[in-house]
């Protein structure tokens, strides 16, 4: 700032001060489909203060719980206009901006929560290249911060009819996310009649008697969304782990001093571990509320059937090269279970 000589020094010394302060300081607005009370979301207020805390106020985060944004891919078009900042999105989301990062939710290709971490740190480097690089969205060209992944958990299937058998399956009317292009690939390949929704329609769709009948969710978001009270029955098989990420428009991230960049990362990668552990056990808990509060029926596929989907998941591996990832990705992530599973047995 520059003062005119006139002016004592003193006044130029507090003006000087006054607009630092305000140069660096920075309200982040921040999205997250999951509502107020949720696991999900009571960890990023968390993430809010300490954020606020350790930047001395400098940098504020401004929570948009429960849709208040819309869903995840209107948070990313929002994203992309700048009326949002950053969000914590699904992989539906996430797919906006970087197609690939969905081989992390490819069915059946994981055997336990500890491959599905070991491929997120070693593919968190090549993911945060790709979202660093500008994407048209919206007719606005945009790049994002990958600032920590996260996840809403094992998937399974629920249904108002019984789902015994995978016949009982393919006869069912199923809830897809509207923009889930690689989830209806997958219905295609496992020949289940996929019906594309909103999630604010799932709730009165499954209360008609004319709309779906079935979904697809994590435990703990089946319970979240009240979406559990209009069904009877749980397939106890779960498909795919819902993975998420927390992401910032670049623009902004680099609007922040180096300082608050690193605290930006350090903390957000802190609370996105946080998540992930708080979803598993939250998840267990949720599975014992369906169980024995909801008395939801759970159903456990036949070897059968069992076998049948994973013939089902091999092929959604062959479609989804060159259409959500490529096959090099698609190879790199083989070739690192595969290492995991021969030093593990």
């Amino acid at each position: 700032m520059v003062c005119p000589r006139s002016f004592r020094s003193i006044f130029c010394l507090v003006a000087t001060l006054v607009f630092s302060s305000h140069a660096f300081a920075s309200r982040i607005d921040f999205g997250i489909i999951t509502p107020e009370g949720s696991a999900w979301t009571k960890v990023v207020h968390e993430m809010r203060k300490e954020l606020e805390t350790q930047s001395n106020g400098k940098i504020k985060l401004k929570v948009f719980a429960g849709g208040q944004r819309g869903d995840d891919p209107q948070m990313l078009q929002a994203m992309a206009l700048g009326t949002l900042d950053a969000a914590a999105l699904s992989g539906v989301g996430l797919q906006g901006a970087v197609s690939s990062i969905r081989i992390l939710e490819t069915p059946l290709l994981y055997r336990s929560n500890e491959e599905v971490d070991l491929v997120k740190e070693e593919l968190f480097d090549y993911f945060a290249k790709e979202f660093a690089k500008p994407i048209k969205i919206g007719g606005k060209d945009v790049s994002f911060e990958l600032l920590g992944f996260a996840e809403a958990g094992l998937v399974n299937v629920f249904s108002k009819q019984k789902i015994d058998t995978l016949e009982a399956l393919r006869k069912t009317r199923m809830w897809v996310w509207k923009g889930d292009t690689f989830a209806e690939m997958f219905m295609k390949e496992f020949g289940i009649p996929a019906e594309p929704k909103t999630i604010d329609e799932v709730p009165s769709q499954l209360a008609g008697s004319n709309g779906i009948d079935s979904f697809y969710a994590p435990p703990l978001a089946a319970v979240a969304f009240q979406w559990s009270n209009k069904v009877k029955y749980m397939m106890d098989f779960p498909f795919v782990n819902s993975s998420g990420a927390f992401i910032m428009r670049k623009d902004k991230f680099e609007k922040l001093s180096p300082e608050h960049q690193k605290l930006m990362r350090d903390t957000v990668k802190k609370y996105s571990r946080m998540i992930v552990e708080k979803s598993r056990e939250d998840n267990v808990n949720a599975m014992n509320i369906l169980k024995n509060e909801q008395k939801i029926e759970f159903l456990k596929p036949s070897p059968a059937d069992i076998k049948q989907f994973e013939e089902s998941a091999r092929k959604v591996y062959t479609r989804a090269i060159g259409q959500v990832y490529p096959k090099d990705l698609f190879d790199r992530v083989q070739a690192i279970l595969e290492k995991a599973r021969k030093a593990k047995s």
